[in-house]
C-alpha cells in the first residue's frame, strides 16, 4: 500500500461524498418542483408511506445511474495522478471535466426518472398515480418504485457508455508485443 494510493482513495471518497450530496439534494429539489400535485414534505409529515417509498426509489434510481459515471471519472483522475503530467492546471482541468461528466450523468438520471414516471402513467391509464400515492396506496407506490428502479438499472448501462465515450482518457503509453 503506497501513500499515493491512500491519497487517491481519500480523494475518491471526498469526491464521491461531494457528488452524492449535490446530486441527491439537487434531484430532491427538482422532483419537488416537478411534482407540485403532491406536497411531498407535507405528506411525509402525515406519515404517508407511499410518498416515502416513491421518493426513496428516486434516490436509489439516481444513485444507480450516477454510479455508472463515477467509475470512469475516477479512473481518469487516477490515471492522471499516476501519469507523467502533473501540473496543477492540467489537474484542475481534469477535475472540472470530471464534475461536468458526473453532473451530466445526474441530469440523465433525472431524465430517466421522469421517463419512468411518464411511462408508468402511460402503462396504467386507469390509475391516477399521483392521487393514489397521495392517498397512501402502498400497492401503487411499491409498483411505481420498482418500475423506477428497473428503468434506471436498464438505462444506467447506456449512461455509462455515453460518459465513457465523452471522457478524454489520457495516453499512458503502449506495451510492445513481441
Amino acid at each position: 500500500m503506497s501513500g499515493q494510493q491512500i491519497i487517491f482513495g481519500l480523494l475518491e471518497f471526498l469526491v464521491s461524498v461531494l457528488i452524492s450530496f449535490i446530486l441527491i439534494f439537487g434531484s430532491y429539489r427538482i422532483i419537488l418542483v416537478l411534482t407540485r400535485r403532491i406536497d411531498e414534505e407535507k405528506q411525509l409529515k402525515k406519515k404517508n408511506i407511499s410518498v416515502g417509498i416513491v421518493l426513496g426509489s428516486i434516490f436509489l434510481g439516481e444513485a444507480l445511474v450516477v454510479k455508472q459515471a463515477l467509475y470512469p471519472v475516477m479512473a481518469v483522475i487516477q490515471l492522471f495522478i499516476l501519469g507523467q503530467e502533473k501540473d496543477a492546471g492540467s489537474f484542475i482541468e481534469v477535475l472540472l471535466y470530471s464534475f461536468v461528466y458526473v453532473f451530466l450523468a445526474g441530469i440523465l438520471a433525472i431524465l430517466c426518472i421522469l421517463f419512468s414516471f411518464w411511462l408508468f402513467n402511460r402503462l396504467t391509464p386507469n390509475i391516477d398515480t399521483y392521487q393514489e400515492i397521495q392517498d397512501n396506496n402502498l400497492a401503487v407506490a411499491v409498483l411505481m418504485a420498482l418500475f423506477i428502479v428497473g428503468i434506471c438499472l436498464l438505462m444506467s448501462a447506456g449512461v455509462s457508455g455515453l460518459v465513457r465515450s465523452l471522457i478524454p482518457f489520457p495516453e499512458i503509453g503502449s506495451i510492445p508485443l513481441k
